[in-house]
């Protein structure tokens, strides 16, 4: 009978067992309550996750944007950022765990605010590639992009992520324009076609970083119709 102590028999006389559970201590009807296992009620009760607030991202995305431009990438923090966006530091980190990603999303996110329009089917080649490597000049300048790229040069060095994401998200998205002007030169039969664009298109913005970056020489209208003359004068065409 020990062996069947805490177990009520039924009207057929066999042992009956209480649900598995946890035993309460309230009654209904006299007897005890049974409450399932809290794994249980969870299952029961949880709803979905509460869904990411894009506002939220946009608002992060921005705002470290900005304070690159501002502080730089050793400056920038994650509870700057968070005031910025007008979120909790929480909001921040539930999304990026560091600095690091968070700086390689805003990069892959980021879109120029104006790109350079192609080549108008009367421009030349020459006349195309002073217009767009100036309007990439002016984009160096003071503007939020030239801003934010001056204070990533020092960390690009040194973080080999956050070099890939600004290559492909700014970098390569600025050489397309004039890869497409040099292949149409080509096209028009005013560059050679054993040219390589590629190399060609480092040459163009070579004399312009260099200023921007390196030496602080002026980098005027006159500098950059001089680059292009002396590229073209080497890569021109010639019966």
């Amino acid at each position: 009978m020990a062996a069947e102590a805490g177990c009520r028999r039924g009207s057929d006389g066999a042992p009956h067992r209480a649900p598995r559970g946890r035993v309460g201590v309230g009654r209904r009807g006299g007897g005890r309550v049974t409450v399932p296992p809290q794994a249980e009620i969870d299952a029961r009760t949880k709803g979905p996750g509460r869904p990411r607030d894009p506002e939220a991202d946009r608002a992060i995305l921005r705002a470290t944007i900005e304070l690159l431009g501002e502080e730089g990438y050793e400056g920038l923090s994650i509870e700057g950022v968070a005031a910025r966006a007008g979120v909790g530091k929480t909001t921040v980190y539930r999304r990026w765990p560091s600095k690091e990603p968070l700086v390689v999303d805003a990069i892959k996110h980021y879109k120029s605010p104006v790109d350079p329009a192609p080549p108008r089917e009367e421009e030349s080649t020459r006349d195309a590639l002073v217009r767009v490597l100036s309007h990439f000049i002016r984009a160096m300048g003071p503007s939020e992009s030239g801003r934010m790229m001056a204070g990533l040069v020092a960390e690009m060095s040194r973080n080999v992520e956050l070099a890939r994401a600004v290559r492909t998200g700014i970098v390569e998205h600025r050489r397309s324009f004039v890869f497409a002007i040099l292949e149409r030169g080509i096209e028009l039969g005013e560059i050679r076609r054993d040219v390589d664009v590629e190399v060609v298109a480092d040459m163009l913005a070579g004399p312009i970083v260099m200023r921007v970056l390196l030496t602080g020489g002026a980098v005027t209208p006159r500098l950059v119709r001089n680059v292009v003359d002396t590229m073209l004068d080497g890569i021109a065409f010639r019966s």
